[in-house]
């Protein structure tokens, strides 16, 4: 392309800008890495630059010119491997290097032909020719550097802007990129990627009720690692998805600040995802089932419940209308039988002599339960167990004024009111059945096989209402951990940055 330097035409760079913007934000086939790219020299003339029409051009300038005296070694713009090296017209000597993040950088004008054949690999800096005058469209020594998308890019179809893709590259820790889709009232779903490393699973940090920093937000980390198809073609890795159960806790008919941020690898910026903030407002969760007691903060930690995911607060009538049960139990126990079959089973009950099945991983995950954790038993020996019915599709925690906290669960041996964590007394444990309680869903009573509290006696608006969201609470108790409780649930907030 002529380089009409020292031209007092201005660029239109503006169109310039955004074109290059389209064209880099268009979806890739494949994931790639992220390259760390460095200017060839320091003085690009952007007054006739890319996508230049000024000066007598009858097609926009398809690159960017660096004036340099005859002979001047041009260094690779970033690593690579050599992908063409010809004889162009208009062109003269040209050499195209391609690198790891899909584009091709052409070197154009060159004195002579690149000592390099193609598959050669380069570095960022290595010499790959110099700079010359050849070709029916040079107008005076300079280099003529491309960037696109394809090896043929040098001569036709799309390129970028060189200046400004370099630019935005000279750092080679790329920030994570991603949005958050969905606020709902039963799950909170987005995706996440570090362009740097583009097929490993970053977290993602979640804060509620202000942005990182904030001493007020509650933060929460999750894994991006949900399959999704719809980033498979848009990023190039599939594996970047991220969906969590909505926090109990602020499913309260109140309006809630969702902010989403992607961690970086390697340390760098955390950047807050598109559409990051949205406002989350959700109906209190219908509430049925029996209370059964989390005897103290050893036990909630065993279980690894969140009184911020996972509880509702109540007062103490309000939870009083729920029956009383048995104690979970101290700690989660899981099994499996020796003769090959699948199923997980948590055992529940007194003494625990009943099993429960654990119906898929998402309700492992929602109970924190670790399923390579199950111990092998005898088959025998573990289907002598009565079964109970299964687990529900996430635990339900309810707190009333005092320090108490419980669980809201399935009645496996009930017991006489005051005498809560002692063995059955009053009548049979529950029969083992395969259409038990599964928990509440969206809108729907929750059965069990024993007697339930009501779903809207003496609760606040909107508690078991059939507009309700059908979401679980969880909670813990026992008069004595209230300061433990406080110190662990100030353990659950983080820092995005």
């Amino acid at each position: 392309m002529p380089a009409r330097h020292g031209s007092s035409c201005k660029p239109l760079q503006v169109l310039a800008r955004l074109a290059a913007v389209a064209l880099v934000a268009a979806p890739a086939a494949a994931a790639h890495a992220a390259v760390c790219y460095q200017l060839p020299f320091p003085n690009p003339n952007l007054a006739d630059g890319w996508g230049s029409t000024c000066c007598g051009r009858t097609s926009p300038h398809r690159g960017v010119d660096f004036p340099q005296a005859s002979g001047t070694p041009i260094p690779a713009v970033a690593d690579g491997v050599v992908a063409l090296n010809q004889w162009s017209g208009c062109l003269g000597n040209v050499v195209v290097v391609q690198h790891a993040d899909g584009m091709f950088s052409g070197y154009s004008h060159m004195v002579a032909a690149s000592p390099l054949g193609v598959g050669t690999p380069v570095t960022k800096g290595q010499q790959v020719g110099q700079v010359g005058n050849t070709g029916s469209c040079s107008q005076g020594a300079h280099l003529h550097l491309t960037m696109a998308p394809a090896v043929n890019g040098v001569f036709q179809g799309t390129t970028v802007d060189p200046y400004a893709y370099i630019i935005e590259r000279l750092e080679c820790n790329l920030a994570p990129i991603g949005y958050l889709d969905e606020t709902g009232c039963e799950h909170i779903v987005g995706w996440s990627q570090d362009p740097t490393a583009p097929d490993s699973v970053i977290p993602t940090h979640l804060y509620f009720d202000g942005p990182a920093g904030d001493p007020n937000a509650v933060g929460v980390a999750i894994d991006a690692d949900v399959h999704r198809d719809d980033l498979c073609m848009a990023i190039g890795s599939c594996q970047h998805g991220f969906r969590m159960p909505t926090p109990l806790s602020v499913q309260d008919g109140q309006p809630h600040a969702v902010h989403a941020y992607g961690i970086d690898t390697q340390g760098g910026n955390n950047p807050e995802l598109g559409s990051s903030p949205r406002t989350l407002q959700c109906p209190p969760p219908r509430l049925t089932g029996v209370r059964r007691r989390v005897a103290s903060v050893d036990v909630l930690g065993a279980w690894q419940f969140s009184t911020f995911a996972d509880m509702v607060t109540l007062s103490d009538a309000q939870v009083d209308v729920f029956e009383l049960g048995i104690d979970i139990p101290a700690a989660p126990t899981l099994v499996r039988a020796d003769d090959g079959s699948p199923e997980v089973w948590l055992l529940d009950g007194a003494d625990l002599q009943r099993r429960r099945h654990v119906p898929d991983l998402a309700v492992a995950e929602a109970w924190h339960l670790q399923l390579d954790t199950a111990a092998v038993w005898p088959a025998a020996e573990l289907l002598a167990l009565q079964e109970a019915p299964p687990l529900r599709p996430r635990p339900t925690l309810v707190k009333g004024d005092g320090d108490a906290i419980w669980l809201l669960d399935v009645d496996l041996d009930p017991a006489p009111a005051g005498t809560a964590g002692e063995s059955d007394s009053a009548g049979e444990p529950t029969t083992s059945h395969t259409d038990g309680d599964t928990g509440p869903g969206p809108g729907t009573d929750s059965s069990s096989s024993g007697p339930e509290g009501p779903a809207s006696a003496g609760l606040p608006p909107g508690f078991g209402s059939d507009e309700g969201c059908g979401c679980a609470s969880n909670s813990s108790g026992s008069t004595a951990w209230l300061g433990a409780l406080v110190l662990l649930m100030g353990t659950r907030r983080r820092r995005a940055r």
